[in-house]
């Protein structure tokens, strides 16, 4: 009898075998056949098959942190899962898709029945910025994101005023950073600037102050100022942003290398 043929290094069969089958199983990944994902490959390229298969993966883990979290009532193992579909989705599909904000919710969710209500507030931030950059602020699912801060907020312990200044400092910040994305696309940046800085202005409370968000809109002012030819300014923002990336997200996140890819390259720019 011939030995089966052990799968070719680096092939689509390997990277089903210790990428796919060890996170999931055939019957929770059935809905993408084995067959189906090597001819995705093959027509379609490395990446593209694997990033598909990897959010598919996403899928299944959410599906499990739901179960894990709602009916089984096990937070630590539901976080997790949404947590392992978070990575996946902020890294295929961004920080502004309304899945990965769908995923910040749900991690947030896990964290707050784990009583980790600093860690759940910066989670339900992170929705809150997409859906009021997607839907706005008066949407159903933008107001549901709302009143979860606000019930974590009175659980660690705020007044009912402490908790809407807060509300209304965050709601005022999502608003000039979305102004100042708006401006930032039609090349208006001197209006796109005075906004991210309003954005910053606004975040005196001590959540916002070392928030990922906040992290970004440095990054924002910083890719500003590259536009105006301000470079060393630039470099100086770019620095702020990595900071709290570096902190809050961890050295290997994609937002700490792309900030600090920004710090690298701006002083070859700066002795041109």
């Amino acid at each position: 009898m011939a030995s089966k043929r052990a799968p070719e290094a680096g092939g689509p069969e390997q990277h089903w075998q210790e990428n796919v089958l060890k996170e999931v199983s055939k019957e929770q990944i059935g809905f993408i056949a084995e067959g189906l994902f090597k001819e995705l490959w093959a027509r379609c390229g490395k990446q593209i098959a694997i990033d598909q298969t990897a959010l598919m993966i996403a899928e299944v883990q959410f599906s499990r942190g739901f179960d894990l979290l709602y009916k089984i009532h096990d937070n630590a193992s539901a976080l997790t899962e949404f947590k392992k579909c978070l990575a996946i989705r902020e890294k295929i599909l961004g920080k502004d898709h309304r899945d990965t904000g769908k995923t910040y919710c749900f991690v947030g969710h896990a964290l707050r029945e784990n009583r980790n209500f600093d860690e759940a507030v910066g989670q339900y931030r992170s929705a809150l910025r997409i859906l009021v950059a997607l839907l706005g602020k008066d949407h159903n699912h933008t107001k549901d994101v709302i009143s979860c801060i606000d019930d974590v907020l009175k659980a660690k312990g705020l007044s009912d005023h402490d908790s809407q200044e807060y509300l209304s400092t965050l709601m005022a910040s999502l608003e000039h950073k979305k102004s100042g994305d708006i401006f930032y696309e039609e090349s208006n940046y001197d209006m796109a600037m005075a906004a991210y800085k309003k954005a910053l202005i606004v975040e005196r409370i001590q959540e916002g102050k070392h928030h990922p968000d906040t992290g970004d809109v440095y990054a924002r002012v910083g890719k500003t100022l590259s536009k105006q030819g301000d470079l060393k300014a630039a470099c100086i923002e770019y620095g702020n942003a990595l900071a709290i990336y570096a902190v809050t997200l961890g050295s290997d996140h994609p937002d700490t290398k792309d900030a600090l890819r920004h710090i690298q390259q701006l002083p070859t720019l700066m002795n041109r």
